[in-house]
Protein backbone atom coordinates (compact mmCIF):
# COMPACT_ATOMS: atom_id res chain seq x y z
CA UNK A 1 0.00 0.00 0.00
CA UNK A 2 2.98 2.14 0.24
CA UNK A 3 3.57 2.18 -3.57
CA UNK A 4 0.40 3.21 -3.86
CA UNK A 5 -0.04 6.60 -1.57
CA UNK A 6 2.80 7.77 -3.23
CA UNK A 7 2.04 7.32 -6.58
CA UNK A 8 1.11 10.78 -7.97
CA UNK A 9 -1.43 9.52 -10.92
CA UNK A 10 -3.10 8.12 -8.19
CA UNK A 11 -3.27 11.70 -6.16
CA UNK A 12 -4.17 13.38 -9.34
CA UNK A 13 -7.29 11.03 -10.28
CA UNK A 14 -8.08 11.43 -6.64
CA UNK A 15 -7.69 14.99 -6.71
CA UNK A 16 -9.90 15.40 -9.70
CA UNK A 17 -13.19 13.67 -8.37
CA UNK A 18 -15.83 15.38 -6.06
CA UNK A 19 -16.62 14.44 -2.82
CA UNK A 20 -18.71 11.81 -3.59
CA UNK A 21 -16.56 10.05 -5.94
CA UNK A 22 -13.71 10.37 -3.19
CA UNK A 23 -16.38 8.15 -0.87
CA UNK A 24 -17.29 5.99 -3.55
CA UNK A 25 -13.36 5.06 -4.08
CA UNK A 26 -13.29 3.33 -0.89
CA UNK A 27 -15.80 1.39 -1.27
CA UNK A 28 -15.57 -2.12 -3.02
CA UNK A 29 -16.76 -2.73 -6.62
CA UNK A 30 -19.95 -5.08 -5.48
CA UNK A 31 -20.92 -2.73 -2.63
CA UNK A 32 -20.73 0.03 -5.70
CA UNK A 33 -22.42 -1.94 -7.58
CA UNK A 34 -25.44 -2.77 -5.34
CA UNK A 35 -25.78 0.93 -4.17
CA UNK A 36 -25.88 2.16 -8.17
CA UNK A 37 -28.61 -0.24 -8.73
CA UNK A 38 -30.48 0.89 -5.62
CA UNK A 39 -30.15 4.66 -6.74
CA UNK A 40 -31.24 3.43 -10.57
CA UNK A 41 -34.30 2.04 -8.82
CA UNK A 42 -35.40 5.34 -7.33
CA UNK A 43 -35.55 6.98 -10.57
CA UNK A 44 -32.43 9.38 -9.85
CA UNK A 45 -31.13 9.83 -13.47
CA UNK A 46 -28.32 12.34 -12.53
CA UNK A 47 -26.94 10.44 -9.07
CA UNK A 48 -26.87 7.15 -11.12
CA UNK A 49 -24.72 8.33 -13.86
CA UNK A 50 -22.42 9.95 -11.57
CA UNK A 51 -22.38 6.39 -9.55
CA UNK A 52 -21.56 4.98 -13.16
CA UNK A 53 -18.38 7.72 -13.77
CA UNK A 54 -17.22 6.30 -9.81
CA UNK A 55 -17.03 3.06 -10.91
CA UNK A 56 -15.53 3.58 -13.83
CA UNK A 57 -13.08 5.77 -11.84
CA UNK A 58 -12.44 2.80 -9.64
CA UNK A 59 -11.68 0.19 -12.09
CA UNK A 60 -9.51 2.42 -13.85
CA UNK A 61 -7.39 3.17 -10.10
CA UNK A 62 -7.82 -0.43 -9.92
CA UNK A 63 -5.78 -1.00 -13.05
CA UNK A 64 -3.49 1.41 -12.13
CA UNK A 65 -2.64 -0.31 -8.82
CA UNK A 66 -2.50 -4.03 -10.72
CA UNK A 67 0.51 -5.42 -12.38
CA UNK A 68 2.97 -6.41 -9.72
CA UNK A 69 3.50 -2.77 -8.35
CA UNK A 70 4.16 -1.82 -11.79
CA UNK A 71 2.69 1.81 -12.87
CA UNK A 72 0.00 1.98 -15.42
CA UNK A 73 -0.50 5.85 -17.11
CA UNK A 74 -4.39 6.89 -16.39
CA UNK A 75 -5.77 9.09 -18.89
CA UNK A 76 -5.49 12.90 -18.39
CA UNK A 77 -8.61 14.06 -16.34
CA UNK A 78 -10.13 16.79 -18.67
CA UNK A 79 -12.77 18.02 -16.66
CA UNK A 80 -13.74 18.09 -12.76
CA UNK A 81 -17.61 17.54 -13.37
CA UNK A 82 -19.05 14.11 -13.37
CA UNK A 83 -20.22 13.14 -16.98
CA UNK A 84 -24.26 12.68 -16.70
CA UNK A 85 -25.96 10.17 -19.41
CA UNK A 86 -28.46 11.63 -21.65
CA UNK A 87 -31.72 11.31 -20.82
CA UNK A 88 -33.83 9.46 -23.23
CA UNK A 89 -35.25 11.63 -25.60
CA UNK A 90 -38.69 12.38 -25.76
CA UNK A 91 -40.31 12.84 -29.00
CA UNK A 92 -43.06 16.46 -28.90
CA UNK A 93 -46.11 16.02 -30.97
CA UNK A 94 -45.56 18.46 -33.98
CA UNK A 95 -47.40 21.84 -34.18
CA UNK A 96 -49.96 22.07 -36.35
CA UNK A 97 -49.10 23.16 -40.06
CA UNK A 98 -50.03 27.29 -39.85
CA UNK A 99 -51.39 27.80 -43.25
CA UNK A 100 -49.99 31.58 -44.21
CA UNK A 101 -52.57 34.13 -44.94
CA UNK A 102 -54.45 34.48 -48.08
CA UNK A 103 -53.47 37.82 -49.95
CA UNK A 104 -57.00 37.42 -52.04
CA UNK A 105 -59.54 39.17 -49.69
CA UNK A 106 -62.92 36.70 -49.00
CA UNK A 107 -65.37 37.90 -51.47
CA UNK A 108 -68.54 40.01 -50.46
CA UNK A 109 -72.12 38.41 -49.93
CA UNK A 110 -74.11 38.60 -52.62
CA UNK A 111 -76.95 41.51 -52.43
CA UNK A 112 -79.76 40.71 -50.63
CA UNK A 113 -81.53 43.45 -51.95
CA UNK A 114 -84.74 42.13 -54.35
CA UNK A 115 -85.02 44.02 -57.86
CA UNK A 116 -87.83 44.63 -59.95
CA UNK A 117 -88.43 45.84 -63.34
CA UNK A 118 -92.18 46.99 -62.28
CA UNK A 119 -92.16 51.20 -63.12
CA UNK A 120 -92.56 53.35 -59.24
CA UNK A 121 -96.19 54.43 -58.39
CA UNK A 122 -97.01 57.48 -60.71
CA UNK A 123 -97.89 60.78 -59.06
CA UNK A 124 -100.92 61.15 -61.02
CA UNK A 125 -103.02 59.38 -63.53
CA UNK A 126 -102.53 61.68 -66.92
CA UNK A 127 -105.50 62.34 -69.44
CA UNK A 128 -104.07 59.62 -72.01
CA UNK A 129 -104.59 56.74 -69.89
CA UNK A 130 -108.40 57.10 -69.82
CA UNK A 131 -110.83 57.52 -72.41
CA UNK A 132 -111.05 60.74 -73.93
CA UNK A 133 -113.62 63.02 -75.08
CA UNK A 134 -113.41 62.45 -78.77
CA UNK A 135 -113.74 58.76 -78.04
CA UNK A 136 -117.35 59.38 -76.29
CA UNK A 137 -118.93 60.92 -79.40
CA UNK A 138 -120.98 63.32 -78.05
CA UNK A 139 -118.24 66.03 -76.57
CA UNK A 140 -119.45 65.10 -73.47
CA UNK A 141 -116.75 64.11 -71.06
CA UNK A 142 -116.08 65.07 -67.56
CA UNK A 143 -113.06 64.41 -65.11
CA UNK A 144 -114.09 63.01 -61.63
CA UNK A 145 -113.11 64.77 -58.55
CA UNK A 146 -112.35 61.50 -56.99
CA UNK A 147 -111.51 58.44 -58.20
CA UNK A 148 -114.75 55.81 -57.77
CA UNK A 149 -113.99 53.11 -55.74
CA UNK A 150 -114.96 49.16 -56.33
CA UNK A 151 -118.43 47.92 -57.93
CA UNK A 152 -121.32 47.35 -55.66
CA UNK A 153 -122.46 43.48 -55.52
CA UNK A 154 -123.47 42.47 -51.84
CA UNK A 155 -122.32 42.68 -48.17
CA UNK A 156 -120.15 39.44 -49.00
CA UNK A 157 -118.09 41.19 -51.61
CA UNK A 158 -114.74 42.34 -50.27
CA UNK A 159 -111.69 44.14 -51.92
CA UNK A 160 -108.33 43.42 -49.71
CA UNK A 161 -106.70 45.24 -52.65
CA UNK A 162 -108.10 48.37 -51.87
CA UNK A 163 -104.99 49.07 -49.60
CA UNK A 164 -102.55 48.30 -52.10
CA UNK A 165 -103.87 51.36 -54.30
CA UNK A 166 -101.36 53.44 -55.10
CA UNK A 167 -103.43 56.41 -57.02
CA UNK A 168 -106.24 56.18 -59.20
CA UNK A 169 -108.77 58.53 -61.52
CA UNK A 170 -111.94 58.89 -63.29
CA UNK A 171 -113.88 60.15 -66.09
CA UNK A 172 -117.42 59.92 -67.13
CA UNK A 173 -118.68 60.29 -70.85
CA UNK A 174 -121.84 60.14 -72.27
CA UNK A 175 -121.53 57.91 -75.29
CA UNK A 176 -123.11 57.46 -78.60
CA UNK A 177 -122.60 54.50 -80.63
CA UNK A 178 -120.94 54.94 -84.25
CA UNK A 179 -124.02 53.65 -85.70
CA UNK A 180 -126.33 55.90 -84.44
CA UNK A 181 -127.36 58.98 -86.67
CA UNK A 182 -126.06 61.97 -85.42
CA UNK A 183 -128.37 64.07 -83.25
CA UNK A 184 -129.88 60.88 -81.76
CA UNK A 185 -130.25 60.23 -77.94
CA UNK A 186 -126.54 59.07 -76.40
CA UNK A 187 -126.57 54.95 -76.25
CA UNK A 188 -125.14 55.22 -72.56
CA UNK A 189 -123.40 56.67 -69.71
CA UNK A 190 -119.95 55.56 -68.66
CA UNK A 191 -117.23 55.69 -65.75
CA UNK A 192 -113.68 54.79 -66.67
CA UNK A 193 -111.34 54.30 -63.78
CA UNK A 194 -107.61 53.84 -64.26
CA UNK A 195 -105.98 52.61 -60.71
CA UNK A 196 -102.35 51.91 -60.37
CA UNK A 197 -101.53 49.39 -57.58
CA UNK A 198 -99.21 48.49 -55.07
CA UNK A 199 -97.46 44.78 -55.09
CA UNK A 200 -99.50 42.13 -56.82
CA UNK A 201 -102.67 44.54 -55.79
CA UNK A 202 -103.81 44.59 -59.84
CA UNK A 203 -104.18 41.20 -59.82
CA UNK A 204 -105.68 40.67 -56.44
CA UNK A 205 -108.32 43.16 -57.70
CA UNK A 206 -108.92 40.89 -60.86
CA UNK A 207 -109.13 38.09 -58.72
CA UNK A 208 -111.30 39.89 -56.26
CA UNK A 209 -114.21 41.23 -59.07
CA UNK A 210 -114.69 37.22 -60.33
CA UNK A 211 -114.77 35.80 -56.77
CA UNK A 212 -117.85 39.00 -56.06
CA UNK A 213 -120.06 37.44 -58.80
CA UNK A 214 -119.27 33.76 -57.14
CA UNK A 215 -120.38 34.89 -53.61
CA UNK A 216 -123.05 37.41 -55.21
CA UNK A 217 -125.33 35.99 -57.54
CA UNK A 218 -127.81 38.55 -56.40
CA UNK A 219 -126.94 41.29 -54.84
CA UNK A 220 -128.13 45.48 -55.46
CA UNK A 221 -127.68 48.08 -57.67
CA UNK A 222 -128.63 51.13 -55.71
CA UNK A 223 -131.96 50.54 -54.61
CA UNK A 224 -132.76 48.08 -57.08
CA UNK A 225 -132.30 44.22 -56.75
CA UNK A 226 -129.82 42.84 -59.52
CA UNK A 227 -128.17 39.73 -60.74
CA UNK A 228 -124.57 39.24 -61.67
CA UNK A 229 -122.91 36.79 -64.28
CA UNK A 230 -119.20 36.43 -65.46
CA UNK A 231 -119.44 36.11 -68.91
CA UNK A 232 -115.62 35.34 -69.33
CA UNK A 233 -112.17 37.41 -70.01
CA UNK A 234 -112.55 39.30 -73.04
CA UNK A 235 -108.84 38.43 -74.06
CA UNK A 236 -107.39 42.09 -73.52
CA UNK A 237 -104.24 42.85 -71.68
CA UNK A 238 -102.26 40.30 -69.28
CA UNK A 239 -105.59 39.53 -67.81
CA UNK A 240 -109.30 40.88 -68.42
CA UNK A 241 -113.18 39.96 -66.91
CA UNK A 242 -116.45 40.99 -68.26
CA UNK A 243 -119.36 40.92 -65.84
CA UNK A 244 -122.91 41.73 -66.55
CA UNK A 245 -125.64 42.59 -64.06
CA UNK A 246 -129.41 42.89 -64.96
CA UNK A 247 -132.53 44.24 -62.84
CA UNK A 248 -136.21 44.56 -63.89
CA UNK A 249 -136.63 46.68 -66.14
CA UNK A 250 -137.98 50.37 -65.77
CA UNK A 251 -140.67 52.50 -67.24
CA UNK A 252 -139.81 56.10 -68.46
CA UNK A 253 -140.85 57.13 -64.64
CA UNK A 254 -138.16 54.68 -63.05
CA UNK A 255 -140.81 52.53 -61.66
CA UNK A 256 -140.54 49.03 -62.88
CA UNK A 257 -142.71 47.42 -65.84
CA UNK A 258 -143.59 44.33 -64.45
CA UNK A 259 -143.66 42.32 -67.45
CA UNK A 260 -140.38 40.05 -66.73
CA UNK A 261 -138.04 42.37 -69.23
CA UNK A 262 -134.56 43.24 -67.56
CA UNK A 263 -131.97 46.05 -68.29
CA UNK A 264 -128.48 44.70 -68.41
CA UNK A 265 -125.48 47.13 -67.99
CA UNK A 266 -121.85 45.97 -67.76
CA UNK A 267 -118.66 46.02 -65.61
CA UNK A 268 -115.42 44.76 -67.97
CA UNK A 269 -111.97 45.49 -66.27
CA UNK A 270 -108.49 45.11 -67.96
CA UNK A 271 -105.07 44.53 -66.18
CA UNK A 272 -101.94 45.64 -67.75
CA UNK A 273 -99.10 45.13 -65.71
CA UNK A 274 -99.58 46.74 -61.82
CA UNK A 275 -102.59 48.94 -63.47
CA UNK A 276 -106.64 48.14 -64.44
CA UNK A 277 -109.14 50.17 -66.61
CA UNK A 278 -112.31 49.22 -65.70
CA UNK A 279 -115.66 50.59 -67.05
CA UNK A 280 -118.79 50.56 -65.43
CA UNK A 281 -121.95 50.81 -67.83
CA UNK A 282 -125.12 52.54 -66.87
CA UNK A 283 -127.59 52.71 -69.38
CA UNK A 284 -128.66 56.19 -70.62
CA UNK A 285 -132.24 57.10 -68.98
CA UNK A 286 -133.25 53.71 -67.94
CA UNK A 287 -132.13 52.18 -71.18
CA UNK A 288 -129.73 48.72 -71.42
CA UNK A 289 -125.90 48.90 -72.54
CA UNK A 290 -125.26 47.50 -75.56
CA UNK A 291 -122.73 44.68 -74.60
CA UNK A 292 -120.70 44.91 -77.83
CA UNK A 293 -120.03 48.70 -77.87
CA UNK A 294 -119.14 48.37 -74.23
CA UNK A 295 -116.46 45.68 -75.38
CA UNK A 296 -115.33 48.13 -78.03
CA UNK A 297 -114.81 50.80 -75.33
CA UNK A 298 -112.59 48.17 -73.64
CA UNK A 299 -110.64 47.07 -76.39
CA UNK A 300 -109.95 51.23 -76.59
CA UNK A 301 -109.26 51.98 -72.83
CA UNK A 302 -106.60 48.79 -72.85
CA UNK A 303 -104.99 50.36 -75.50
CA UNK A 304 -104.29 53.66 -74.03
CA UNK A 305 -103.61 51.80 -70.29
CA UNK A 306 -100.72 49.86 -72.48
CA UNK A 307 -98.93 53.03 -74.31
CA UNK A 308 -98.57 55.39 -71.25
CA UNK A 309 -97.73 51.86 -68.28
Amino acid sequence: MSNTESDPAVERAFSALSTDAERGLLLSGPELRRQSGNRRNRGMAVTAGTAAVLVAGAIGVGFALAGNNQKTALPPVTSASPTVAPSPSVTLPSSPPTSSPSSTPPSSPPSSTPTTNAPSIPKSIPARALLTKAESRTGELTRQDEARGVPEFCSKAKFPSAGQKGVAASVMLIYRSASAPEGSIPDDVVYDTVTVFRGEGAQDYLTELRRAVQLCPEGKIGDLDAQFDNLGSLGLGDESVLIERSYAALDGEGEPMNNGSRTATYIAAVRVGDAVTLLESQGYENLASDRGEIEKLAKIAAEHLADWR
